[in-house]
């Protein structure tokens, strides 16, 4: 019997939750547009962008990019909503409508809260696995998205990819990786989301762990795998830290030396070097990870969005001082030279810059051309009203997922009054910080 994975669904949100939830979030942003944002009004500009689409019956992926770019993401969601309740636009489902490209994944990418992002792409990395579209090892990748997570992140992710692909994230894990794998292991017991995240360490207990890494031979193991996977996964980011200073100060060597003692395949020492280097520091870990996705043919599309887009209300800001460190060029400089699609350039330049639109002088953004970004009425715009999402194919290419509305703001519809609560409590907070 064929192996697959679950796919994904359209599912009713709750209500009540919702208003708290979008009530808390305008608590805790700090919206960087106007503080005459009204999601009404450009809902409705927006709603003239689709009719277009419609009339010329093509729908251009570069001219909705460009009309969310200028948006936060809280903005986004509270537009996006107001589309499908008041004018039954589903923009996430005409877009899944669309053949896999970076452009969608770009789109889709600013339809959805950085959770639910990283949870699409983890998904579509085991799917473009199991399907064969992947021939390297994904595994670094998976622990890459997981590593910044915080407990709290680690249970909303689990939440997320149960409520989109209605299936275990432990089981998808093992029918792509294999049950006994040592890395499935690893990643497993990542997502359990049990690090110690108090501050402080224990010298004493570093140095008994520092030990029996060093008295690690070829031959003797004086500490086993699952104890170590206990120790990358549960001990606080500093307890590790002291873990590897000890060994290093001590031994007088680097701690992947233990590493490679222990381990033999390739794969699995670098996956643990990862989460070192990551314990190092995150943003200088992140900072070599997009240089990566710059350098590959063709690019990596997928870890850019998720780092430019899933990290700009989180340590962009770091991660770029560590890259121009690390590159002496700013992120900005190297987009610019090494991205072909103008409008993602335009998008990831803007997050990242925070003020620099470089197609400024480049006339309106609305084109209804045979451009690769556009798609015909059969495949794009037949979803224009439709409230239900029917399953598609597996990926073919790494884009963002697939074929699920959000559950957090695309499940059910919120009332006006939701609306204008949160567009109130939001207008107060601008008037207090302008105060």
């Amino acid at each position: 019997m064929k192996k697959t994975l679950t796919r994904s669904k359209t599912y009713d949100g709750d209500l009540t939750k919702m208003d708290k939830r979008l009530t808390r979030q305008a608590t805790l942003a700090s919206f960087g547009h106007p503080p005459e944002f009204d999601y009404k009004r450009d809902a409705k500009h927006l709603v003239k962008i689709l009719k277009q689409c419609v009339t010329a019956h093509i729908l251009d992926l570069d001219s909705i990019l460009h009309f969310l770019s200028t948006y936060n993401c809280e903005q986004r969601m509270l537009i996006v909503q107001n589309l499908e309740y008041e004018y039954n636009y589903n923009l996430v489902d005409m877009v899944l409508e669309r053949p896999e490209s970076p452009i969608r994944s770009c789109v889709l990418a600013m339809l959805t809260e950085p959770i639910e992002l990283y949870v699409r792409h983890f998904h579509d990395l085991l799917t473009l696995k199991l399907t064969g579209k992947i021939d390297g090892d994904i595994t670094r990748l998976l622990i890459e998205i997981l590593l910044g997570l915080s407990n709290m992140d680690i249970e909303k992710f689990q939440e997320s990819y149960k409520n989109l692909f209605e299936n275990s994230i432990d089981k998808d894990i093992e029918i792509v990786l294999g049950e006994k794998n040592l890395l499935s292991k690893l990643i497993i017991h990542l997502l359990k989301g049990k690090r110690y995240e108090e501050s402080g360490n224990s010298p004493s207990i570093a140095k008994m762990i520092a030990k029996n890494f060093h008295d690690v031979t070829s031959d003797v193991t004086t500490i086993d795998d699952n104890t170590i996977i206990d120790i990358f996964t549960c001990d606080s980011f500093s307890q590790l830290s002291t873990i590897f200073d000890i060994y290093e100060d001590k031994y007088g060597e680097p701690i992947q030396e233990a590493i490679q003692r222990q381990f033999h395949n390739q794969i699995e020492i670098e996956c643990f070097d990862d989460i070192i280097e990551f314990t190092r520091s995150p943003s200088d870990y992140y900072s070599k990870s997009l240089r990566q996705a710059l350098e590959k043919y063709p690019i990596d599309y997928m870890t850019l969005i998720r780092f430019i887009i899933g990290h700009v209300d989180k340590d962009l800001d770091e991660i770029k001082l560590e890259y121009l460190k690390n590159y002496d060029e700013p992120l900005d400089v190297t987009i610019k030279t090494r991205l072909d699609n103008l409008e993602i350039k335009r998008t990831f330049i803007l997050i990242i810059t925070k003020e620099e639109d470089i197609t400024a002088n480049v006339g309106g953004p609305v084109r209804f051309d045979s451009s690769n970004n556009s798609s015909s009425i059969g495949s794009g715009l037949n979803r224009m009203t439709s409230k239900k999402t029917s399953t598609t194919t597996p990926p073919t290419t790494p884009p963002p997922s697939t074929t699920a509305s959000n559950k957090s703001l695309f499940g059910r519809k919120i009332s006006h009054e939701t609306f204008d609560k949160f567009f109130s409590v939001f207008k107060t907070i601008r008037t207090h910080k302008a105060d």
